[in-house]
């Protein structure tokens, strides 16, 4: 039998959408912080999380990067690109391993991101203010299934025919997409007042073009209900989606960017659009040190959208309804199921949202205060962050983030240490990174964002590493 269920999801893959999404593994030190990218950030790592950061450059004035900037956070189906291939590529249902595949949606396992920069040059004017451009390369997927449409789907021949049933909102969705940015960041006011409250204020705005690659998209307000009034009755069948598509001509999912490949420099565009980052940062209440003991963060990223054009195809099943007999052949049943698989069409084009997320942190500079741990020059965090759009990259639930920082120095190297937690919707999981400076001109970090999950039966991968050269 082909379940209607299923159909609303995989037969929208035929044309084997997979794509990239997230700044946050760009900026290693803050990943390992306990995710608090807007206010730990700096240079370059806050490209993406608050632009008004980038006025405050790592150690030096020019910072460059190039190929040298990625990160994953995967689950482990997301990771095998044989098995998406497989999925992705359903022309029938009739033989679909249902097992398998129900062992591949669950808990979020092909759920997963991937980031890397390309290239990135950042210059500190001084008074004139900060100047950045940046290439950077993004994919994320999103299959937040509930359990119980994945029972219904391994068991759809008899549950169909037994039990009723509703579920609604299922979440699923792809993107790939190219990002240019030009950031600008400037500080606006700056005093040395020790008596003063506000010690500086800072803001930046960052300009972006987006190309396409991939996107697919299930909309809200998804529904699939069954209701069975008795043996021998007949089956009310109920089904609602909407699914937008597209796609480069080239597009194959075997090459998916789940692993690091050059595929991204020369990915065609399936669309485009423009896009906008603003932020600001607050230094609060001096310290004898002469540093504000407090900063505060905020920021909004990923505003605008991408037109999509090339192989552009919505899939609609508006408000379908069907009824059959229980006594019906088999072969009959599942004519009858095949038109709950809706209309695909080409369409010129649709528009879908960037991933724009808001955020707020505040950090307390405890070596500003006198605090020292270990010799290490320490500073506690925090983040609050959530999405404002319905699009992969966009966090569907607010996340919050605590952590701590810590920096020492020696005479040909700095070293840094971070950790923390984060906790979402999903789970809650310890952050750790580390770093080193050579030299005070070359830079690396490292860190995960799920510490103890790498350490599971069923590990999920989360990795940022970084190297930037200074001058």
């Amino acid at each position: 039998m082909r379940p209607i269920a299923i159909c609303l999801l995989l037969s929208s893959l035929v044309s084997s959408l997979y794509a990239q999404e997230g700044y946050e593994h760009f900026s290693v030190p803050a990943h390992g912080a306990g995710r608090t990218y807007v206010v730990t950030s700096r240079g370059l790592d806050a490209i993406g999380l608050n632009p008004a950061l980038l006025a405050l450059p790592a150690g030096k004035r020019f910072e460059i990067r190039a190929l040298t900037s990625f990160g994953f956070d995967a689950g482990e189906s997301f990771s095998d690109a044989d098995i998406l291939a497989d999925v992705f590529n359903i022309k029938s249902f009739i033989s679909l391993d249902k097992n398998k595949e129900v062992d591949l949606l669950r808990d979020e396992k092909l759920s997963g991101r991937g980031d890397a920069a390309v290239f990135e040059i950042a210059d500190d004017a001084g008074l004139v203010g900060a100047f950045s451009f940046t290439w950077t390369s993004h994919a994320a997927m999103r299959t937040d299934i509930p359990e119980s449409f994945l029972e219904f789907f391994r068991y759809a021949e008899s549950q169909i025919i037994q039990n009723s049933g509703n579920i609604r909102d299922l979440d699923l969705q792809a993107l790939w997409h190219n990002e240019y940015t030009l950031t600008y960041a400037r500080t606006l006011w700056e005093t040395g007042d020790s008596t003063a409250f506000l010690q500086n204020l800072r803001a930046g705005v960052s300009l972006k073009y987006a190309s396409g690659i991939g996107i697919l998209k299930l909309e809200d307000g998804n529904f699939f209900s069954w209701d069975h009034p008795g043996a021998g009755g007949q089956t009310r069948i109920n089904a609602n989606y909407q699914v937008f598509s597209a796609h480069t001509d080239d597009f194959d999912p075997k090459n998916a960017p789940n692993r690091f490949s050059f595929d991204f420099l020369t990915a065609e565009s399936a669309g485009s659009g423009l896009g906008a980052d603003i932020g600001i940062s607050l230094g609060l209440f001096s310290s004898a040190s002469g540093r504000p003991a407090l900063n505060i963060g905020t920021s909004v990223c990923g505003i605008g959208s991408i037109t999509w054009e090339s192989n552009a195809r919505e899939r609609l099943a508006d408000n379908l309804e069907r009824t059959f007999q229980h006594q019906a052949a088999f072969d009959e049943l599942v004519d009858s199921l095949s038109a709950f698989e809706g209309k695909l069409t080409r369409i010129p084009d649709f528009n879908q949202p960037l991933p724009t997320t808001f955020r707020f942190g505040a950090a307390l500079d405890l070596d500003a205060l006198g605090s020292k741990i270990l010799g290490f020059a320490p500073q506690l965090a925090m983040e609050f962050a959530q999405g404002l759009t319905d699009i992969v990259g966009s966090m569907p639930k607010p996340r919050f983030g605590l952590g701590i920082a810590m920096q020492k120095q020696f005479s040909a190297i700095d070293l840094r240490l971070s950790g923390g937690f984060a906790t979402d919707h999903r789970s809650s999981d310890i952050t750790l990174g580390g770093g080193i400076t050579l030299f005070n001109c070359v830079m690396f970090d490292i860190a995960t964002a799920h510490l103890l999950e790498l350490f599971s039966e069923k590990p999920r991968l989360d990795v940022a590493a970084s190297l930037k050269v200074l001058l």
